[in-house]
């Protein structure tokens, strides 16, 4: 995977390697090949055998991020034994597939795309008997590219409560809770329209703690959507009282909205502790002493950002930074919209952690979604070191201010921060590298 932008320096650099090799590591069609293929008449799924003579027609649907590797594995793998079948990816991420249907859809909010691709998740299930097999090869995204309103919630209403939550720094978890309460596909909406087929969904997740329910809103989840929960998000994120009358005439209904489906199996392929496992590999590979600390970096992206930036400076201490001269940190910060302007949480961790390490030598940051985009821009994020906030300075470009006014990308495009990947074909949350390249 080729890393553009983002600063130069000799850890900056390292940093660069190693996210580039960790994007490797967790591309969705290597991940997928790892869990699907063919034993003679035996087909394997994750942990799941399944004998092909006792199995009618075999469908695959891909949506996500994702979608695209993770078919064509998967049709490498069972060849002429699967049925015709769709992926559904993010709008410039499509690419041609042998016997799939790929279909390109808006995100993060959907729109007329995203529509048209949930009808077509819908005509894809459609006619499953008794003893057929439905494949749901599952990545982040899949709740805003491939979307069926419920009945009496227009898809405009959907997307304007989408976008206000985002705006508002909804964590994905609430963001999902009203998705599933709205939309025909979430909540195990894929899984009652395939039925009665068999269903299996191999998951690369993009979620902290891989809650079922919450990766890609659950389309093949069992438990039914909570008003109760949808309707608590919204208020607690102030989004409540400017829902349009659609949304709130549909969650203030019975506490359940839509039924449990039968339970479709489970397989998670991948997640963010992949990702960090293979960051560290790779460290160790140039040489680095890698320490990861924590799976689950959470919280407002300007506050992570400035974290760490202190914990960069603490590895110019000998005595403070254990032996170790690279940390790895995964997670999903949120960011709560202020301004205007334009950017993403890992832009925003970056800038902020830049303006910390603001004229010091040997350190360097790295935060950066692992597929390949970060928040409403064509950036994944940005690789920021001791030089990054004086190249802005020079420029005329105000840190703070810029992040008052949420607009962290052209900050970061100024002062040469911002790194660019194009599709990934993953999606497992981001990736937050610290490392020190200092005399030993």
């Amino acid at each position: 995977m080729q890393i553009r932008g983002g600063a130069t320096s000799p850890a900056a650099e390292l940093a660069r390697a190693i996210y580039a090799h960790t994007l490797d590591e967790v591309r969705g069609d290597r991940l997928t090949r790892r869990h699907v293929s063919m034993d003679g008449a035996v087909l394997r799924l994750g942990p799941h055998r399944y004998a092909l003579d006792g199995i009618g027609a075999i469908r695959a649907v891909a949506i996500g991020k994702a979608a695209v590797g993770m078919a064509r594995a998967a049709g490498d793998a069972l060849g002429e034994k699967l049925g015709p079948g769709l992926a559904v990816t993010k709008l410039g991420a499509g690419e041609a597939v042998p016997g799939v249907r790929v279909l390109e859809a808006a995100h993060p909010a959907p729109d007329a795309s995203s529509l048209a691709a949930g009808m077509a998740v819908a005509e894809a299930v459609a006619g499953s008997r008794t003893g057929d097999l439905t494949i749901c090869l599952l990545s982040g995204g899949a709740s805003a590219l491939a979307e069926l309103p419920v009945d009496g919630v227009a898809l405009e209403d959907l997307a304007h409560v989408t976008m206000a939550l985002m705006r508002g720094g909804a964590a994905i978890d609430d963001l999902n809770a009203v998705r599933g309460c709205l939309s025909s596909l979430k909540r195990g909406g894929l899984a009652r329209l395939a039925a009665p087929a068999q269903v299996v969904c191999l998951v690369l997740s993009d979620v902290l703690g891989n809650p079922l329910g919450v990766i890609g809103s659950g389309p093949c989840f069992g438990a039914g959507a909570r008003p109760d929960a949808a309707r608590d998000a919204l208020r607690r994120h102030g989004v409540w009282d400017g829902c349009p009358a659609s949304v709130r005439a549909r969650l203030e209904r019975a506490p359940t909205l839509s039924p449990p489906v039968a339970e479709a199996r489970h397989v998670i392929v991948c997640d963010i502790d992949t990702a960090l496992t293979a960051a560290a590999d790779a460290a160790r590979a140039l040489g680095l002493r890698p320490l990861v600390v924590t799976n689950r970096l959470v919280g407002e992206a300007d506050e992570a950002g400035r974290r760490l930036g202190d914990l960069a400076r603490e590895l110019l201490d000998p005595a403070s930074r254990g032996g170790y001269d690279c940390l790895i940190l995964g997670g999903e910060t949120t960011v709560t919209v202020r301004g205007t302007g334009l950017g993403g949480r890992c832009q925003v961790a970056a800038a902020a952690a830049a303006g910390v390490l603001r004229g010091t030598e040997g350190l360097a940051v790295l935060a950066a979604g692992t597929d390949g985009t970060d928040g409403p821009t064509d950036a994944a994020g940005g690789l920021v070191d001791g030089q990054t906030a004086l190249r802005a300075e020079e420029r005329g470009l105000d840190l703070e201010q810029r992040l008052t006014e949420s607009d962290s990308y052209h900050w970061l495009q100024g002062a040469g921060g911002l790194i660019r990947t194009g599709p990934t074909h993953s999606n497992v949350n981001d990736l937050h590298l610290v490392v020190a390249a200092l005399r030993r």
